[in-house]
C-alpha cells in the first residue's frame, strides 16, 4: 500500500482552527467535515451539520456516536480503502445531498468530507425536463392533426367543398391553439423574468370585475348563469388593473369551460376581517377537482384528469400566469374543490391605502423594454 508524507499545518496554526476557518468561508449550500483516523470529528461546519443532520457540539465525537447516516460512513470507508476521492449522493424525501470524501496525508486529519446541497439544482433540472416534455407534447398533438388533414386534402378532399371547408376550419382551430400556447408562454416568461413593471393604483372592485364582461356571451352560449356578489363595504384594491383583470378572466374562463350547461358561476368580493386585504372568489357548480390534483393545479401545463381537458381549449398555463400575477401583487391564490361539487378559487389582494408590495428580485432575464416604471413581477 502506497504511503504519503504528512503535510504539516502552517506554523502557529492548528489544523482544526484552519479547517474551521475554511468551513466558515464556504459558499451557501456547501459544508465541510474533517475526521481523524478513528472517525472522530475534528471540525464540522454549521452547513455540514445541517445537511448531514449532525447535532450541535458533535466535534470530538465519532460519527457513529452522533448518529451519522450509514451512507456517509460507507463513503468515508470507501475513500480510505481506495486511497482516493469518492463521491456519492445521499437522497432523502425533499432533499438531495452530495458528499465527497477524500483521504488527507496529515498527522491529525485522516479524511475530509465536502458536502453540497443539490436539492434546488436537481429540482430546476427536473422542471426544465418537464417543461421541454410538456411543450413538445402540447405542440405535437396539433401539428400531427394539421399534417394528417393536409395530407387528406392533398389526396383528393379538396374536390369535396364541404369536407374541405370542415378540414380548413379544423386546421384554423389547431393553429389558434398553438398560437394561444405560444402567447401564454411568452407572457409567463415575461412575468417570471422579474423586470416587467406593475403599475399600482387604487382600483374599484366593480371596475375590476367588469373585466369578465367579455366572457358573458360565452357563458350565455353554454347556458350558464354568471352572478356578481360584491359586499357594500369592500374597499378598493391596490394593484395593476390590467393584470388583475387578466387573472379574473382566466379564472372565470376556467369556470365556464368546466361547468356543465345550466350551471352557475359566482364572482364575489368582500373585505377581510383585518381590513387590509380584499378577498375575491370565483365559484362554479362544475365537475370539480380531485384532491390529489389540488396541490399541482397552479403548475404550468398541469391539467387534471381527462374530464377537465377539452379539445382545443387551454394549454395549462392560465392558472400558472394567475398565480405569478397575484403573488407579484403581494397577494395569494388558492382553490377549494370536491369532485362533482364545483370549485372555488380564492384570491386575496392588498386593499388600497397599503404600501405597494415590493417582491424580491428575480434571477431571470426579461425582454421588456423597461419604459414603464413600477413594481416588477417576480418568480416565487
Amino acid at each position: 500500500m502506497a504511503t504519503s508524507s504528512s503535510v504539516p499545518s502552517p506554523p502557529g496554526v492548528s489544523a482544526p482552527l484552519l479547517l474551521r476557518s475554511l468551513g466558515a468561508h464556504l459558499e451557501s449550500g456547501h459544508g465541510l467535515v474533517a475526521l481523524d483516523a478513528n472517525d472522530r470529528i475534528l471540525v464540522a461546519s454549521q452547513e455540514a451539520r445541517q445537511l448531514l443532520d449532525l447535532p450541535e457540539g458533535c466535534d470530538g465525537h465519532r460519527l457513529g456516536e452522533v448518529g451519522a447516516d450509514y451512507r456517509l460512513l460507507r463513503v468515508i470507508d470507501a475513500c480510505r480503502h481506495a486511497e482516493a476521492a469518492v463521491e456519492r449522493e445521499i437522497a432523502d424525501p425533499g432533499r438531495l445531498v452530495v458528499v465527497k470524501a477524500f483521504p488527507v496525508p496529515h498527522k491529525r486529519v485522516s479524511a475530509m468530507v465536502l458536502v453540497r446541497d443539490e436539492t434546488r439544482l436537481r429540482r430546476l433540472e427536473r422542471v426544465r425536463r418537464d417543461f421541454v416534455t410538456n411543450v413538445s407534447h402540447e405542440l405535437r398533438t396539433p401539428i400531427t392533426a394539421i399534417r394528417l388533414m393536409v395530407e387528406t386534402l392533398e389526396k383528393g378532399a379538396l374536390t369535396q367543398p364541404e369536407v374541405a371547408r370542415q378540414f380548413v376550419q379544423r386546421i384554423a382551430l389547431e393553429v389558434g391553439h398553438m398560437s394561444q400556447m405560444v402567447e401564454e408562454l411568452l407572457e409567463l416568461s415575461t412575468i417570471e423574468s422579474g423586470d416587467r413593471a406593475l403599475n399600482f393604483e387604487s382600483v374599484s372592485v366593480n371596475d375590476l370585475l367588469s373585466a369578465v364582461d367579455r366572457l358573458l356571451p360565452l357563458a350565455e352560449e353554454r347556458s350558464l348563469e354568471v352572478t356578481l356578489d360584491i359586499a357594500g363595504d369592500t374597499p378598493q384594491v391596490l394593484g395593476d388593473p390590467r393584470r388583475l383583470g387578466q387573472v379574473l378572466r382566466n379564472l372565470v374562463h376556467n369556470a365556464i369551460k368546466f361547468t356543465p350547461p345550466h350551471g352557475r358561476i359566482t364572482v364575489a368580493a368582500r373585505p377581510r376581517a383585518d381590513g387590509h386585504r380584499v378577498e375575491l372568489r370565483v365559484s362554479d357548480t362544475g365537475i370539480g377537482i380531485r384532491p390529489e390534483d389540488l396541490p399541482r393545479i397552479f403548475e404550468r401545463f398541469w391539467k387534471a384528469d381527462s374530464s377537465r381537458q377539452r379539445d382545443g381549449e387551454g394549454s395549462g398555463l392560465g392558472l400558472a400566469i394567475a398565480r405569478h400575477v397575484v403573488e407579484a401583487h403581494g397577494g395569494s391564490i388558492s382553490v377549494e374543490s370536491e369532485p362533482r361539487h364545483g370549485a372555488t378559487f380564492i384570491v386575496e389582494l392588498p386593499a388600497a391605502g397599503d404600501e405597494a408590495p415590493v417582491p424580491p428580485p428575480s434571477d431571470a432575464d426579461d425582454d421588456d423594454d423597461g419604459e414603464e416604471a413600477g413594481t416588477p413581477f417576480t418568480t416565487p
